[in-house]
């Protein structure tokens, strides 16, 4: 499980790792194995974030990888070079201002998405060349599809899109979809690694 974050202002990595973090208890960490001029690893003594770097020497990202709660570390970063610092969960991480815009633009992808997976679909049930690939959930879909129009041609017709497509998530959701039921303390796991809370007990 991982994490990314990015600066809303540049920081160049020469002055990320000038030895201004150690004042908020902010050291580099270098792992042999790991470590290079494009990714390179803070720590707080328990909590570690990596850092990734561009072409131009500046920081790329920010990684959180793991049950690191790297809070500390983040605001270290946010004090010293007076900037906000967003994960990708937040629409300034995208690129969006709010959320709204983020949610319109995600809408809008999905909507394209399905009218590309339905135009394969039909390609598909109708044995033209399609970009439907083996061994994925499409193929399932596709074949599902395929089934259902055998047994009523009328729902080929562009009039029976919506009908088709709610009728192969149906039986794709009820045949073949996996489903989990998370524990509280799975959830609550899921809760301290998403707030990033910083709160767990030292070993």
């Amino acid at each position: 499980m991982s994490t990314d974050f990015v600066s809303l202002k540049k920081i160049a990595a020469r002055d990320l790792f000038d030895g201004r973090l150690e004042e908020f208890g902010v050291l580099e960490h270098v792992k042999p194995d790991e470590t290079t001029e494009t990714k390179r690893c803070l720590t707080d003594g328990r909590n570690y974030l990596w850092v990734y770097i561009n072409n131009e020497g500046f920081v790329a990202c920010f990684s959180r990888y793991g049950g690191n709660a790297p809070g500390k570390i983040l605001s270290a970063i946010t004090d010293a070079f007076d900037t906000d610092i967003v994960s990708e969960y937040q629409p300034q991480f995208w690129g969006f201002n709010t959320q709204e815009e983020w949610d319109a633009a995600e809408k809008e992808m999905s909507r394209e998405a399905d009218e590309r997976f339905y135009a394969d679909i039909v390609r598909y049930v109708r044995s033209e060349p399609n970009d439907i690939r083996p061994g994925t959930i499409g193929m399932i879909q596709a074949e599902i599809a395929k089934k259902l129009v055998e047994e009523n041609a009328a729902l080929l017709l562009p009039e029976s899109k919506e009908k088709l497509l709610k009728q192969i998530d149906t039986i794709y959701y009820r045949d073949h979809a996996v489903r989990v039921t998370l524990s509280k303390e799975d959830i609550a796991l899921a809760r301290m690694v998403v707030t990033h809370e910083d709160d767990l007990p030292s070993a």
